[in-house]
Parts: C-alpha cells; sequence; structure tokens
C-alpha cells in the first residue's frame, strides 16, 4: 500500500520533532558533561600540584633536581596529566615531564602568583590545556605547574554525545513504527472513504464500502452509503422526468418550428447586440433572403433603416409595442411590429432582456384597401358636402320664400292652418338645424379620411405652445365657464418654438378640453406643458368620472366613445380623439391617456419641435372642353359667371345672384370657365375646385396668365379648406350662407352696399388689406389681431371676417367655417 499523506505529514512532524529533541538533549548533555569533567580536572589538577608543592619545598632548598624529578615522574600517568614541571622562584625549570623538550611557550612563561592560578594555553603537541599554578612557601621555594590534557574532555564529550544520538536512533525509529501503525489503522479506512466518494461523483452510485467499525468513520461510511442510494433513487426519478421534459420540448420544438415555418408573416428574432437568432421563411420570401444567410449577423446588414430604428426603440426594454411601415421591393408595403424580449425573475417580474422580436406581414393588399375606403370616404364626404349646400341653401330660400312671400298673404282665420304654417315654419328650422349637424359630421369624416389617405395640406410654421394653449382656453370659454369650472394652465418658461402645423395643434388641445369640460361636473381642468430634449410634452387633466381600463383601450379607435353608445346617447362622432392622434403622429408624437374612474382623467401628448421647411408649388395643367350656355339676365346687371360640376348647386347660386339683380351664366369645368370668360368677359367668377376636365386650381392660374382675363374677381367655392390657395380674390367653403355670398360679391364689384351685420378684419387699423372694405363695412369695420381672433369668436362674435391669404395659412379655416353666424371672406395679399 503507497503511503498515505497523512503517514506522510505525521511521518515529517516526527522527524522534525525528534530532531529538535535529539539535538537539544545533545546540547545540554554535553554541555553539562564537558562542565563537569573541566570542573574534575581542575581539582585533580589542583590535588596534584598542592601534594608536589607541599613535598617539594626542603628539595628545592636542598637544590635536589633528581629527587624533584623522581616526585613528578609518578603523576605522569595520572588520568588526564598532560604534563607537570617545577620552577624555582626564579623561574627557572628545576625538574619536568616533558618529552624531548620542554615548549616554548612555557619555557618563555614565567608567571609569579600568590595563590593558585588557572589558566588555559594552547601548547604545542599537545592541545589545549588547563594550566593549573600552585607557588611553594608563597612562591619562595618556586612553582609547581600541572597541566591538564582538556582534547580528553572533548573525547568524552563526542563519546556521550555519539552513545546518545545512537539511542535516540532507536526511540525514533520505534516511534515511527508506532505511529505507523496507528496512522494506518485510521487512514485505511478514510482511504476507502476516499475512494467512495470519488466513485459517488462519478455518478457510481452502486460502488460497495467495507468498513464495519462503530466509530465515527464506520457511522460516516453508513451516512455515505444511506446518501448514495437516496441519491440513486432520487436521480432515477430526474432521469425519467428529464426524458419526459425533454420529449415534451421536442414536441414543443417541433410544433414552434412547424408554425414559425408556414407562418405568413415574416419572424425575426435578435439579441441584446443586434444579432439574428432567429428567422422563418416567410421573412425571407418578404425580404429576398435565406434563413442560412441571416443567422448569426447583424440587423443592419440585410434590413432597412426602418427595421433597425424599431430594433433601437424596442432594446431600451421599455414595456412597449412599436409598429412601423416598411416599403418592399415590387412596390409592396409590410407592416413590422417589434417588442422586447425579457427574462422573467422569481417575482414573474421582468428582469433581464434579451432582445427583440420582430413580427414582418405584407399589409399590401389591406393597404390598398385601405386606400380605396379612405378614398372612397373622402370622395364621399366631399360630394356630400356639395349637396348639403344644396339642401342647406335650398331650406333656407324656401323659408325665406314662404316668410316674406307666402305666409304674409294666408290669412287664415281657423287655428288648423295656423297650426300648420308654425308646423312648416318648425320643420324647416329642424331641417336647416339638422343639415348643419350632418355637416358638422362630414367634416369630422373628411379630416380623417384625408389624415389616413395623406392628402392633408400639412402647415409648418412656428408655433409657441404657451400661446396655443391660451388661445385654446380663450376658446372653449363658453364650455367650461357657465360650468364654474377651475381653469389652471401650467406652462414652463423658456418653452422652446416648435414648428408644424399650429391650427391642428390647437385642434387637438381643443378637442381635449372640449371632452374634458364634457365629462367634468365639478372641480377643475389643469393644461400644462413642459420641454424635454427635442419634444414638448402637453397634458389635459380632469376631475372628472374618469374611463375605465376597457374603455381606453378603445377611445383612440374610430367611432368609439367611452361608455355604453348602446344605453347612452353618444356625446359626438366618435372622431375627435383619433383625429387628434393623426394629428400628433404627424407630429412624430404620441398621445395617451392616466385615469381611474371617479377620479379623473390624464390626457398626454408629445411633439417633436421639428424645424422649418418650404413647400414646393405644383405646375397647373390645362386642358379645354365644349362651353355650355348657362342662364341669361338683364341687360344692365352685372354678368357673374358659376363655375360648378353640380347642377344643383349651379341652379341654388343663380338663385340667389338672380334674386339680387344679377345676369347668372353657367359652366360644369374649368376649361369651360376659361373659354367662357375670354368670350363673355364677366363682370366676377364663383369657381369650385373639384371639377372635371380642368380643375379650378388649374382654371385661375389660366385665367391670370391671360391679360384679357387677369383683372376679373374670382370667389373660390370649395368643399375643400385648401381654396384659399387656388390664387382667387376670395374663397367660401362648403355649405356656404347665402347672404355672406352676396356681401362678398358686392364688396368685389365695389357696389354701393352696407352690410347688415359687423364686418371683422384680421390686422391693424393701418394695414387695411382693400379699398373695397370702406364700400363694404363704411364705419363697421372692427380690427383683430390673428391672436385675438378666438377670444372674439367665443365671445359671440356674428358677421364676416376677411382674413389675407398671408394670414389664412395659420389658422384652422374648416372650425371657423363651422361656426354659427360667421362667414370667412379670404382677401388676395396686395
Amino acid at each position: 500500500m503507497r503511503m498515505s499523506k497523512i503517514f506522510q505529514k505525521t511521518l515529517l512532524l516526527n522527524f522534525i520533532l525528534f530532531g529538535v529533541i535529539s539535538t537539544s538533549m545533545s546540547f545540554v548533555s554535553a554541555l553539562t558533561l564537558h562542565n563537569h569533567m573541566v570542573d574534575e580536572y581542575v581539582s585533580k589538577g589542583k590535588a596534584i600540584a598542592s601534594s608536589i608543592a607541599s613535598s617539594s619545598v626542603e628539595i628545592l632548598l636542598n637544590r635536589d633536581a633528581s629527587t624533584i624529578q623522581s616526585m613528578i615522574d609518578q603523576f605522569k600517568d595520572s588520568d588526564g596529566a598532560a604534563y607537570v614541571y617545577v620552577q624555582d622562584s626564579n623561574g627557572d625549570i628545576v625538574s619536568h615531564t616533558f618529552v624531548p623538550e620542554v615548549p616554548e611557550i612555557l619555557s618563555k612563561t614565567s608567571i609569579h602568583p600568590n595563590t593558585i592560578s588557572i589558566r588555559e594555553l594552547k601548547v604545542a603537541g599537545r592541545g589545549e590545556v588547563i594550566d593549573i599554578t600552585k607557588p611553594i612557601l608563597a612562591g619562595m621555594a618556586g612553582y609547581v605547574h600541572v597541566g591538564m590534557d582538556k582534547s580528553i574532555i572533548n573525547k568524552y564529550v563526542w563519546a556521550a554525545i555519539a552513545k546518545l544520538q545512537v539511542v535516540m536512533f532507536f526511540i525514533f525509529w520505534g516511534s515511527v513504527f508506532i505511529l505507523y501503525m496507528m496512522v494506518k489503522r485510521i487512514s485505511e479506512p478514510l482511504n476507502q472513504l476516499t475512494e467512495y466518494a470519488k466513485k459517488l461523483s462519478a455518478h457510481d452510485f452502486t460502488a460497495e464500502i467495507e468498513i464495519k467499525s462503530k466509530d465515527e468513520i464506520g457511522l460516516l461510511a453508513g451516512t455515505m452509503k444511506n446518501m448514495a442510494e437516496e441519491l440513486t433513487t432520487l436521480i432515477s426519478g430526474l432521469e425519467r422526468a428529464v426524458g419526459n421534459a425533454t420529449s415534451e420540448l421536442q414536441d414543443t420544438l417541433t410544433y414552434m418550428e412547424v408554425i414559425m415555418d408556414n407562418l405568413a408573416d415574416g419572424l425575426l428574432v435578435v439579441d441584446i447586440n443586434g444579432r439574428i437568432s432567429v428567422t422563418n421563411p416567410a421573412l425571407g420570401e418578404l425580404f429576398g433572403v435565406t434563413e442560412n444567410e441571416l443567422r448569426g449577423k447583424d440587423i443592419k446588414t440585410y434590413f432597412p433603416e426602418e427595421m433597425t430604428a424599431l430594433f433601437e426603440l424596442v432594446k431600451g426594454c421599455e414595456h412597449e409595442v412599436y409598429s412601423s411601415e416598411i416599403e418592399l421591393s415590387g412596390r409592396k408595403t409590410a407592416k413590422a411590429v417589434a417588442t422586447p424580449i425579457h427574462k422573467m425573475d422569481e417575482g414573474d417580474t421582468p428582469n433581464i432582456c434579451l432582445g427583440a422580436v420582430i413580427l414582418v406581414r405584407d399589409i399590401t393588399y389591406e393597404k390598398e384597401v385601405d386606400n380605396l375606403k379612405t378614398d372612397f370616404i373622402s370622395t364621399v364626404s366631399h360630394e356630400l358636402r356639395t349637396p348639403m349646400t344644396s339642401i342647406l341653401g335650398f331650406a333656407k330660400i324656401i323659408k325665406k320664400k314662404l316668410e316674406k312671400s307666402v305666409f304674409p298673404v294666408c290669412n287664415a282665420p281657423d287655428k288648423k292652418t295656423e297650426r300648420a304654417i308654425t308646423q312648416v315654419q318648425d320643420n324647416i328650422g329642424i331641417i336647416i338645424s339638422e343639415g348643419q349637424r350632418l355637416t358638422d359630421l362630414i367634416n369630422d369624416v373628411l379630416d380623417i379620411a384625408k389624415m389616413e389617405s395623406g392628402k392633408i395640406d400639412w402647415k409648418n410654421v412656428p408655433i409657441e405652445i404657451a400661446e396655443v394653449i391660451e388661445t385654446s382656453v380663450q376658446t372653449t370659454t363658453p364650455l367650461w365657464k357657465p360650468q364654474n369650472l377651475e381653469m389652471v394652465v401650467d406652462v414652463e418658461e423658456n418653452t422652446p418654438t416648435m414648428y408644424g402645423d399650429r391650427d391642428r395643434v390647437m385642434q387637438v388641445l381643443v378637442n381635449l378640453i372640449s371632452n374634458a369640460v364634457k365629462f367634468t361636473a365639478s372641480g377643475s381642468i389643469t393644461c400644462t406643458a413642459r420641454s424635454h430634449d427635442d419634444e414638448i410634452m402637453v397634458s389635459v387633466s380632469d376631475t372628472g368620472s374618469g374611463i375605465s381600463p376597457e374603455d381606453q383601450k378603445k377611445i383612440f379607435e374610430r367611432f368609439k366613445q367611452a361608455g355604453d353608445t348602446l344605453t347612452g346617447k353618444p356625446k359626438g362622432t366618435g372622431l375627435g380623439l383619433p383625429i387628434c392622434k393623426q394629428i400628433v403622429d404627424h407630429h412624430k408624437g404620441r398621445i395617451w391617456v392616466d385615469s381611474k374612474l371617479g377620479e379623473g382623467s390624464s390626457f398626454h401628448f408629445t411633439l417633436a419641435i421639428g424645424a422649418p421647411d418650404e413647400e414646393p408649388l405644383i405646375p397647373a395643367h390645362i386642358t379645354k372642353t365644349p362651353l355650355r350656355e348657362g342662364h341669361l339676365g338683364s341687360v344692365d346687371s352685372p354678368l357673374i359667371m358659376v363655375a360648378d360640376d353640380d347642377p344643383a348647386l349651379n341652379e341654388f347660386l343663380s338663385q340667389v345672384l338672380e334674386e339680387e339683380g344679377y345676369r347668372i351664366i353657367t359652366v360644369s369645368n374649368g376649361q369651360e370657365a376659361v373659354e367662357t370668360a375670354k368670350k363673355r368677359m364677366p363682370q366676377l367668377i364663383t369657381m369650385d375646385l373639384k371639377m372635371p376636365v380642368m380643375d379650378g386650381a388649374q382654371a385661375i392660374a389660366a385665367l391670370r396668365q391671360d391679360p384679357s382675363t387677369r383683372h376679373i374677381p374670382v370667389i373660390v367655392i370649395s368643399a375643400l379648406a385648401e381654396g384659399q390657395q387656388a390664387g382667387g380674390d376670395a374663397a367660401l367653403i362648403k355649405p356656404i350662407d347665402e347672404k355672406r355670398l352676396v356681401e362678398t360679391i358686392h364688396g368685389l364689384l365695389q357696389e354701393d352696399l352696407i352690410m347688415s351685420d359687423p364686418c371683422m378684419v384680421l390686422g391693424k387699423e393701418n394695414e387695411t388689406p382693400t379699398e373695397n372694405l370702406l364700400v363694404i363695412c363704411p364705419g363697421k369695420i372692427n380690427y383683430c389681431p390673428p391672436a385675438d381672433l378666438w377670444t372674439r369668436v367665443s365671445s359671440g362674435f356674428k358677421g364676416t371676417i376677411f382674413i389675407t391669404a398671408e394670414l389664412s395659412t395659420s389658422l384652422d379655416l374648416d372650425r371657423l367655417s363651422q361656426t354659427p353666424d360667421v362667414q370667412i371672406v379670404i382677401l388676395p395679399d396686395s
């Protein structure tokens, strides 16, 4: 059996211990023996010296050298005696035991002590000696020297040390043998335990151990054996569980692979470093790549910037889902949706972000259908505005005719006829009010359709958010003030100027404030604005009824409202918040709500600060169609040409203007308008924008390019809010009020007409935009700074508002035109 490590360590310790003990004992013994023998030799030397000194007095006095020699010779063979010699009082050696001669060190040395003297000398041929000097008769008769050989002492000392070492040697190896037997008795079971533990660590739980002792080692061996049996049982169960789990996992992976491979959407899994880890065939088909080509590569290498931007947003590991549209090859469009991948900790809360998963779907067909739907809604909404103009217009004409010409002559004495007249009046009033409400709904639908189709004309002007909030609050004053609600405005100082569509941003704020008033019976409404990095966050908070979590998920969807629209009457079209979302999205922001039932709501939206830009001009293209004759009036009346492709609207405008004494000629497209204007030279033209063959904007451009028709005033009458940009002298938005139309025509023709309603001009008094105003509104012109417009309107202004084309680009003309009893006239810049 190999030497155990315990025995090796014990043997080393025993060797060191015995070495220390042996050395210590040898040193102490040698020192003790040496000192003892030195003392003994000194005593013996003294005795010899004293014996000779006491016997040598008479002999020395008689000068009997032979007697002295025979006396010292008898001490020559004494154990330890190296030499003996006698000196006379003069120091001369009388007798000695040296052979062949006295050593030089002793012959030249002469000491005269009064008592016994002891010294150590090194004598040539004798080594170290202890020289003992004894005076005879106090030195008068001489001196006796006895030298004791010190080398004999050293010899005895080394002999004693050698014997001691021999004894220690046998003791050492005896103890080693005993120690070996003891260690062997302990180490063999330990070695067995060690080997058994190694087998257990190698998962050999069937190994046996032969330790039957009842001591601690036997107890430990039994415990390890029981543990091995329990581990065998446990591991067997674990192996079965792992086998079952592996089988289930393999089945799950198979299902997952089949699902991913047959998934219609493209699947892309990216780790936190942007490396692609999982894809599916659908993704390869969308982008024209293979799975082997993508695995392990950087997402930036194979995918467009929109996908990379999504990943950059998601890898921040916020709990949000981001989406983006991506242009694919072959004029296809895809939608990518990305969300972070979180590793859950023990508390089922996200702890570590592992990367992102991105789903890509081909939405080309859905996009086409959506575009068709949006175009349909947009077209229908535009087309509805024109008949609504006719309906409202003819209803007002009927009401006017009845009140002016029919009812006054109906002198019916019976109550039945009187009641019928009253009902007719009420019914016509209902037709007009409901027509106006239907117009508001059309405007909302048109707004959302234009935003979805991307055909809306977005402005990009400097916006001071503090001014927009203040104006929005003033605009909604008639809503919240009667309910005694407190309005709080908190705008951060030094908020940066942003760039965007001011009217649309104001539309968002007015809508949010209106909603807050609608659902807040008492308390306060708070508007705040804060800037952070490159965006501004605006919040509108109320203390109203709040919104349930279920309703919060759908309020930004079209035609969806909070509450039950089946049991309660809807408070609007359900398009306000979706329009707000579209506006915020255009300004590269986001909108969301925080609310609890009974505790109020807080709507927040962010707006990117943006930068100014320039809008390109789109040239007009002119085509021609045959001329169609229109109405003729009296020869002395001004000739007005009505250009609109809707016969009903042409008839309505003709009746209104003929009632005012004008001659009327109608055309149905832009090309007719241009050709008729050249031939008939009308004094004024009303122009629709959306017409076949040549639209109104192109017709106006053609008229302005011809010197013969350049001077003719043009009033744009259109369902489009962009009518002020068509190049006319004034613009009216359908549905129009015939009174405002007549007043505008009188002004442009510089006819002597005093308007019955007030006039308001945006600007300062010393900056009158046109001299015609002095004719249209003599003595009744109110000048209003643009910033105070909504304050004046909300405070109850009724009349005509004159706006220059330059200022019109910064105003929400759609909303302004929908204000009751307010008519807009757009004036060309001088």
